[in-house]
C-alpha cells in the first residue's frame, strides 16, 4: 500500500529488509566537523544532520527523579481479592505459605528508557519560516494553533520542498509515516513532505495530544523572540526552569513548561512509536525547543545544555539512526524493544560486551 515514489528509494537493499538494518549515508556525503558548540558533529548540509549512537554520551540527565524506584514498600504483601471474606481465607493460605519468602515484585514499566535501543528511524524536522519568525514573535498558547495568520511565508515554503529532498536523496528515506503537530506553521509544513515524498494522506498523523506542540512559553506569546534568550540561560541552570507564567490565568503554571516536562513529552513519544511501529523510517515534524529536547532526551545529553547542544534552524532536518547497538557498550543501552524483543536478526549473544546487558 506505499506509493510507488516511496517503494523506487528502496532500491538499494539487495534482501529486502533494509530498514531493519543499520542506515549509513555515503562516505562523501558526510563530513566530520567540529561545530561552535563544543561537540563533533557530522553535518550533510548546512540543514540536514545524522545521529547515531558515535554521538551518544553516556550522560545522566539531571532529572532529579528515581525513575526506578519501587512503588512499593519492602513489606508489603499482595493479598488476593482482599476486599472479600474468601478473598481474606485465600490471602490467609497465601501468607502462611510466603512467609520468610515475600518479595515485591519488579515495578511496572509505562516508558522506554532514553537513551535506548530504537527500532525505528525518525526524522526530525523543524518547520519553515512563518509569518511570525518574520515579524520576530514567540507564539506557543494552543488557542491560535489553527489560525491560518500564522502560516508559511514562501521562503518557509522553499525550507519544506528542500527537506523533503534531502530526507529522500541524502538519506535515502522512504518513510512510512509523518506525524505533525497541529499549529498551523508545522501542519503546513508537513502537507509539503508529504506531497513531495509522495505519501498518502493516511500516513500523515496530526497529533492533537500534544506531544509535538511548541513548549509553552506562557507570559512570552506575542512578544520578542529575543526574550526566549532568557528561558534558554535559565535553563542551563535548572532543568526546572519555566518560562515566565500568564499572570492573569487561572492556573498560571499550566501556561509554561520547564525543559523537564517537555522530557516527559519525549518519553510517551516515542515510547507509543517504539510500540506501534517497527524498523519504519517515521517523520515528526515540530518545532524549536520541542525537537531540541526531544534530541537530548534520545541522545543521553543534560536536558540543561539543549539550546546550546541541539539547536534546529528553520527547515532543518536531523536524521536519528539509533537502530544499531553502540560500539563501545558505554551507554544505557537497552538491546530490546518494550516487549523484551530483540530486532530482526538480532540476539543477546550480540550483545553480551554491553554494560548491564540482560
Amino acid at each position: 500500500g506505499r506509493p510507488v515514489a516511496a517503494l523506487a528509494s528502496r532500491r538499494a537493499c539487495a534482501s529486502g529488509s533494509r530498514r531493519l538494518s543499520p542506515r549509513r549515508a555515503s562516505a562523501r556525503q558526510l563530513q566530520s566537523v567540529t561545530s561552535g558548540r563544543g561537540r563533533d558533529r557530522r553535518v550533510v548540509s548546512p540543514r540536514c544532520e545524522r545521529l547515531d549512537w558515535s554521538d551518544v554520551r553516556g550522560v545522566v540527565r539531571s532529572r532529579g527523579v528515581d525513575d526506578d524506584a519501587s512503588p512499593c514498600s519492602s513489606s508489603s504483601l499482595w493479598l488476593p481479592g482482599s476486599c472479600s471474606r474468601r478473598g481474606a481465607l485465600l490471602g490467609g493460605s497465601a501468607l502462611v505459605a510466603s512467609l520468610g519468602a515475600a518479595a515485591d515484585p519488579p515495578p511496572a514499566r509505562a516508558f522506554i528508557d532514553l537513551p535506548s535501543r530504537l527500532h525505528n528511524r525518525y526524522f526530525l524536522v523543524r518547520h519553515g519560516e512563518s509569518t511570525l519568525d518574520t515579524r520576530g514573535l514567540v507564539l506557543s498558547n494552543p488557542s491560535f494553533k489553527y489560525d491560518t495568520t500564522y502560516g508559511l511565508t514562501r521562503s518557509g515554503m522553499a525550507q519544506m520542498h528542500a527537506a523533503a529532498k534531502t530526507i529522500v536523496d541524502v538519506y535515502d528515506g522512504a518513510p512510512s509515516w509523518l506525524y505533525t503537530s497541529n499549529f498551523q506553521r508545522s501542519f503546513q509544513s508537513a502537507l509539503i513532505i508529504r506531497e513531495d515524498i509522495g505519501m498518502l494522506f493516511s500516513q500523515l498523523r496530526t497529533e492533537f495530544s500534544g506531544l509535538l506542540d511548541p513548549r509553552k512559553m506562557g507570559d512570552l506569546d506575542f512578544k520578542s523572540n529575543e526574550t526566549l534568550k532568557q528561558v534558554w540561560e535559565g535553563d542551563l541552570k535548572d532543568p526546572l526552569n519555566p518560562p515566565p507564567p500568564v499572570p492573569a490565568s487561572l492556573q498560571p503554571s499550566a501556561s509554561v513548561e520547564s525543559p523537564r516536562d517537555v522530557y516527559r513529552r519525549a518519553l510517551e513519544c516515542f515510547t507509543r512509536l517504539e510500540a506501534t511501529y517497527y524498523g519504519e523510517d517515521v517523520i515528526l515534524v515540530s518545532h524549536q525547543d520541542t525537537l531540541s529536547l526531544f534530541t537530548a532526551s534520545l541522545m543521553g545529553t543534560p536536558l540543561t545544555d539543549h539550546h546550546k547542544d541541539w539547536a534546529l534552524e528553520l527547515g532543518e532536518v536531523r536524521c536519528v539512526d539509533l537502530s544499531a547497538p553502540p560500539q563501545d557498550g558505554k551507554t544505557n543501552f537497552s538491546p530490546t524493544d518494550l516487549r523484551g524483543e530483540y530486532a530482526v536478526g538480532d540476539k543477546a549473544v550480540n550483545y553480551m560486551y554491553a554494560k548491564d546487558s540482560p
